[in-house]
């Protein structure tokens, strides 16, 4: 009975201590990754008058959302190495002002050349943001609980939709025309200047290690030490070992294509839902009010989804239902071509499945690498991952332009999610090693 008593007081510190390091780290990394998503994905929004104004054709905007992706891809695992040497602190910094500062300067777009330089250096500055996240998380969560506080990270990319549609459609309905600006281009300005501020912000307030932390004890820290050092993978941690040791773990890469069918989806439909829903007869203040719905959802469901999978161990399931259940969506859109409210609906399923199989995916890399490894193996992951915005949104433009809908689009993202799900069942069956006993990583 003692003992028993002795374990529940151990467990009942350790969730203290922890939802004390939340309260510290996630309120102002969530608050980044919501400008994040918000620059990323703004010109879905801002393309519904930047057509009307520049001539722009929905080819160009899909090959300008590609050519984000192609930046990002280039410069995103450097960025997560540079993160590993140089601490998170000094990374926000750099990427948020960087960023910011490209994003706001889209609003002076002209020309597709113009447009396309642009999304290129909003890409590159971005890179290595939410993989250097995830990394820096790894730092402070041991595995058991990184599914959540992932899942609580990521309830911001599931929550800036609530907060960008309803933003974007009453800065361009509002402002268009004030002091000779289009409201595109205020969209622009106001969600970029904020960035700079913020990644001051995240430098003056974040530390780098448990061992930076002046808001933790002593005990504090040596509780988080003794409980990454009891799980943490024999991956090799230098610099050099550990990018090689990452690049040979077949596990990094198949995650990697799983995430890349995954983004497949969530990122063809942040660019083209607003023009979707438009399509329908919204106004683009009502598109904006309407795609709260789905991201409200998908907000409860990562948050759900990512705790049950902590709570019982398992990621296998967890991440292939919730694939299934937006493949399942996308397919039933299909159904509503013409009708907003069912296709709402439809595309609300999408969102509780794919926010919660982002979350799950995510708390995977923490639990099969280390160190350097870790930063590489998540960089990787993330770079095949976010690929997948190359190759989506100018595809969906491509193929709209010559079907004249969003039908065949939907069934091969449909598709995509099916495969993501049947894959990663499949490839990582108990035996495997996902799972996440270090003993099997350590004999590798």
């Amino acid at each position: 009975m003692a003992s028993i008593a002795t374990a529940s007081a151990v467990c009942s510190s350790d969730d203290r201590l922890f939802r004390k390091i939340s309260w510290r780290l996630l309120p102002v990394l969530c608050i980044c990754y919501v400008f994040n998503y918000l620059d990323r994905t703004n010109v879905g929004y801002a393309q519904l008058q930047m057509k009307e104004h520049l001539a722009f054709s929905d080819a160009v905007f899909g090959l300008g959302a590609s050519v984000f992706f192609i930046g990002y891809a280039l410069f995103e695992v450097p960025s997560n190495m540079l993160l590993a040497r140089i601490g998170v602190r000094a990374t926000l910094l750099r990427i948020m002002c960087l960023w910011g500062l490209a994003s706001a300067a889209m609003m002076f777009v002209a020309t597709p050349t113009q447009f396309y330089v642009l999304r290129f250096l909003v890409g590159v500055f971005e890179a290595g943001f939410a993989p250097g996240v995830l990394y820096y998380l790894t730092l402070w969560f041991p595995r058991r609980r990184l599914a959540q506080a992932t899942a609580l990270f990521f309830m911001a990319f599931s929550l800036a939709p609530i907060v960008a549609g309803p933003t974007a459609g009453a800065i361009m309905t509002y402002l268009d025309g004030v002091h000779g600006l289009r409201g595109w281009q205020w969209l622009f300005l106001l969600e970029g200047i904020p960035c700079i501020l913020l990644g001051i912000m995240a430098f003056a307030t974040l530390p780098d290690r448990p061992d930076d932390a002046h808001w933790l004890s002593d005990g504090e820290r040596a509780t988080i030490r003794s409980l990454l050092r009891g799980e943490a993978p024999g991956t090799a941690d230098k610099s050099h070992g550990g990018v090689l040791a990452a690049m040979r773990d077949m596990r990094v890469w198949v995650l990697g294509f799983v995430s890349f069918l995954v983004i497949l989806g969530v990122y063809a439909l942040a660019f083209w839902t607003p023009t979707l829903l438009k399509g329908m007869g919204l106004s683009i203040m009502q598109v904006g009010l309407v795609t709260t719905i789905p991201a409200a959802c998908g907000v409860a469901a990562s948050f759900l989804i990512g705790r049950r999978s902590d709570r019982t161990g398992e990621r296998r399931w967890h991440f292939g239902i919730s694939a299934l259940v937006a493949a399942t969506g996308l397919m039933l859109t299909t159904l509503f071509p013409h009708d907003p409210f069912p296709a709402i609906a439809c595309l609300t399923l999408v969102s509780i499945g794919t926010a919660s199989a982002f979350t799950v995916l995510w708390s995977m890399p923490g639990g099969i690498l280390a160190g350097q490894s870790a930063a590489a193996g998540i960089a990787i992951i993330s770079t095949v991952g976010g690929s997948a915005g190359v190759v989506a949104p100018a595809a969906v433009g491509a193929i709209k332009a010559a079907t004249g809908g969003f039908t065949l689009s939907l069934y091969l993202l449909s598709s995509a999610l099916v495969l993501a799900a049947v894959i990663l069942i499949t490839y990582f069956r108990p035996r495997s090693a996902l799972a996440i006993e270090p003993s099997l990583v350590e004999s590798r």
